[in-house]
């Protein structure tokens, strides 16, 4: 069917030597051309297939990947996510900020536990 296979090596077990068994009227091993593409097939001692271009030509034109409703869903919610996220960083900030000015009024703590 011209699908490579391999074929498993055996060993003689008296002589030590190294034999492949296959029945060669079903297999080959001259290898096809490399600008052969499926289906390949060998025959009267010839590798038969099509060409690059027949092959492209031959594949199922791939369909848009469209989201669905939950996709959409999921994705607003990340993004709604990552808003949140981002403004609590800048409220966390503006924290800081607001205490390290208020002590700086106070004229300072060295002890933050005793406010």
């Amino acid at each position: 069917n011209g699908k490579p296979q391999l074929i498993n090596s055996l060993m003689d077990e008296d002589s030590g030597e190294v034999y492949f068994k296959y029945d060669e009227s079903e297999y080959t091993t001259e290898m096809p051309p490399s600008d052969l593409f499926e289906p390949i097939y060998y025959k009267d001692e010839q590798w038969y297939g099509i060409s690059k271009e027949e092959w492209l030509e031959s594949l199922p034109e791939e369909e848009p990947d469209v989201p669905n409703s939950k996709d959409l869903l999921n994705a607003q919610l990340l993004a709604n996510d990552l808003e949140h996220n981002s403004k609590i960083e800048d409220l966390q900030q503006d924290i800081a900020n607001l205490t390290a000015e208020l002590l700086k009024v106070q004229g300072g703590m060295t002890d933050v536990r005793d406010s």
